[in-house]
């Protein structure tokens, strides 16, 4: 095992000092003035002389930490070489994985990204475009199991009225045939409605896969009669809506960009992403002129609009149905 050399100073440290270093064998230490290296250098790849100690290189992630990786030099051809440091680089990217795991958790439960940077001020300062970007990277190595035993449903309410009277109209669809399971009129929408509903035209043995809007009530009452077997899914025009929602009405080149590679996560999107890219590369030469780059902005948001246009002319014509 790696030899850790301790002071006074860091005595209490020898735990996080141990789970960094631990997995190294008894050719390393870590000395008093810590330093992480080999206790006897190794020959140089040259000339095959044995090396001598040369003192370190700091390597630092800023609020997270600093590491001294040491330094060999060779006497005889005066080469240097630095001891291989990427478990720094494991460590650094086991934490934010562990941040983008408590991000996925946050969205779940529908914290804003500016909420979740607010949250993370007080862990490690993420900025609100940083959880983003992270979050997309997460979505797109996500893979969705598939069966095909699943009965696959939307469930949906309306509002209409019977005479003067407020009605509330509860549905369930095929999502395979497109054709309606059951279609009820009630006085009322309470949690206790909707399970007698669910209840009645679903069988609670067999899996299930619902999609519904994004009412809070929705998860616990399915949660309740289905189980296990269950699989929930926000409809994904709601979760289109939820998207474009985070995002400012007048987005720069760059943020559009972000906002249709979230998008693409439910529907191809790859030909507005395209575009956009080529688009962001014009932006960088305008960027610094205040007065040029909204110019620009402009006639470039109508040459977008123009093109989005097309391209939903385009998938009507294709009968390809994306919002």
């Amino acid at each position: 095992m790696v030899t850790i050399n301790l002071t006074l100073n860091n005595f209490s440290e020898l735990p996080a000092l141990l789970d960094v270093f631990g997995c190294f064998g008894n050719d390393y230490e870590y000395t008093t003035q810590g330093i992480f290296r080999r206790k006897i250098p190794p020959a140089c790849s040259i000339c095959s002389t044995p090396m001598v100690h040369n003192g370190y290189n700091p390597h630092t992630k800023q609020g997270l930490g600093e590491i001294n990786i040491g330094r060999y030099k060779c006497s005889n051809c005066g080469r240097t070489y630095e001891e291989d440091y990427s478990f720094w680089g494991d460590l650094k990217a086991l934490l934010f994985d562990s941040f983008n795991d408590f991000f996925k958790l946050l969205r779940y439960h529908n914290v804003s990204y500016e909420g979740i940077s607010d949250i993370m001020d007080f862990i490690y300062p993420r900025s609100r475009s940083t959880i983003l970007r992270a979050f997309y990277k997460e979505m797109e190595q996500e893979t969705v199991p598939f069966s095909e035993n699943i009965h696959m449903v939307h469930y949906d309410e309306q509002h209409p009225k019977e005479g003067r009277c407020q009605k509330y109209r509860l549905t369930l669809l095929d999502a395979k045939t497109q054709t309606t399971i059951a279609d009820d009129l009630f006085d009322d929408k309470s949690p206790e409605t909707i399970k007698e509903f669910l209840r009645k035209n679903l069988d609670a043995s067999e899996p299930v896969f619902i999609v519904t809007d994004f009412d809070k009530r929705y998860p616990d009452i399915l949660k309740e009669i289905f189980g296990d077997k269950l699989v929930h899914q926000y409809c994904l025009m709601h979760l289109n809506k939820l998207i474009v929602s985070d995002f400012p009405k007048n987005t720069t080149i760059e943020q559009e960009l972000l906002k249709y590679r979230l998008l693409n996560i439910f529907y191809n999107r790859e030909n507005e992403i395209k575009f956009l890219e080529e688009l962001l590369s014009e932006e960088l030469n305008v960027i610094n002129n205040e007065e040029k780059h909204q110019e620009w902005s402009k006639k470039t948001k109508k040459k977008f609009n123009h093109y989005r246009h097309e391209l939903k002319l385009e998938r009507r014509r294709e009968k390809e149905n994306i919002p």
